[in-house]
């Protein structure tokens, strides 16, 4: 009874095109009646929306999203979607407005994101739709691409890829922390997303998208980012081993860097893990940033440059300049990345 209630006070606040929209959605042939009720609707409605800051596109895509399989969308509900979100801009409604299913707040670039309606991203970037303003359980599009909603949790989605491939083609994703700041500097916030960065709460609090495909064992998501320029933070690497997680880590970045037919991380011999310990050139980026400072402080030791590189610099261990404490720490600081 008190549920009714809490629902009736909300509809007492919103529009009748707010009201008409979230009653079509439930509807058979939903997407379709909401794209004639944006279509059809007044100036004065248009604008009833953007002041509620209400988007119909959200629970189209969840709408549509419940037909997604392993094997992604169906052309038809991806044109279907293309063509709402079209009508949406004609009418100027806000590509940055959101809707509130389940008592968290969604954004249509984060909903389609995760249900990899990748057209449908590069159409809501291309019409300013802000990469990394957060959904009420802190993900942005980037920590959104790379959730499988199927299921597969150590599978990377062809769909889902082509987001990902989106974000980075449309600019929406930089790997150089100073290009993040300078983009996202006073009124200009969420206009890109930071690929180093974690998640700012919701599940899986403070996990980057690189932490969660070595939690997920998705080699392919590990791979992709890799390949991106993404590395291993300290955040990532001291829940990495917390977690006692260092031996699977150890065996996925072996698995990247293998030219052979290596593609499993149980493939993986101990002699290639150890191998794995040591730095180079093509590891850097398994290699923590709190490790090349401490190198960097470290350097020489008055000992010429090139011994001190080729001949101890291999042997730290990736957690050699760390604290017992910062190890051990139960809640871990996003310091750096």
């Amino acid at each position: 009874q008190s549920s009714r209630k809490r629902k009736a006070r909300r509809d007492d606040h919103l529009s009748q095109l707010q009201l008409q929209c979230e009653l079509a959605i439930q509807a058979p042939g939903g997407v379709s009646k909401v794209l004639h009720l944006i279509e059809g609707a007044s100036d004065d409605d248009i604008k009833s929306l953007n002041e509620a800051r209400y988007s119909p596109v959200v629970g189209c895509i969840f709408r549509l999203g419940k037909s997604t399989t392993r094997n992604g969308n169906s052309a038809g509900s991806q044109l279907q979607l293309d063509e709402l979100i079209e009508v949406c801009y004609r009418r100027n409604l806000s590509v940055n407005s959101s809707a509130t299913f389940g008592e968290c707040i969604h954004r249509p670039i984060i909903v389609a994101a995760y249900f990899g309606f990748y057209s449908a991203v590069r159409l809501l970037l291309q019409q300013g739709s802000l990469p990394d303003l957060r959904d009420g359980d802190g993900k942005n599009v980037l920590y959104a691409a790379f959730q499988n909603p199927t299921g597969g949790r150590n599978t990377l989605r062809e769909c889902d890829k082509q987001v990902a491939e989106t974000l980075w083609e449309m600019g929406a994703v930089t790997c150089d922390l100073g290009e993040y700041r300078k983009m996202n500097q006073g009124q200009s916030l969420g206009r890109i997303c930071y690929s180093n960065f974690s998640s700012a709460g919701g599940s899986s609090p403070h996990r980057s998208v690189m932490f969660q495909s070595l939690n997920n064992k998705c080699l392919q998501t590990m791979k992709f980012l890799v390949e991106k320029g993404s590395v291993i933070t300290d955040e990532d690497f001291l829940r990495i081993t917390k977690c006692k997680l260092l031996k699977r880590f150890l065996s996925m970045v072996a698995c990247i860097q293998s030219t052979s037919s290596l593609h499993k991380p149980s493939q993986v011999t101990a002699r290639v893990l150890q191998s794995m310990q040591s730095w180079n050139k093509d590891l850097d980026w398994s290699f923590p940033p709190t490790w090349k400072v401490a190198v960097i402080l470290c350097r020489n030791c008055g000992l010429p440059d090139d011994i001190f590189r080729n001949n101890v610099v291999p042997f730290f261990s990736r957690d050699w300049f760390y604290t017992k404490e910062q190890k051990q720490r139960q809640g871990i600081q996003q310091w750096n990345r």
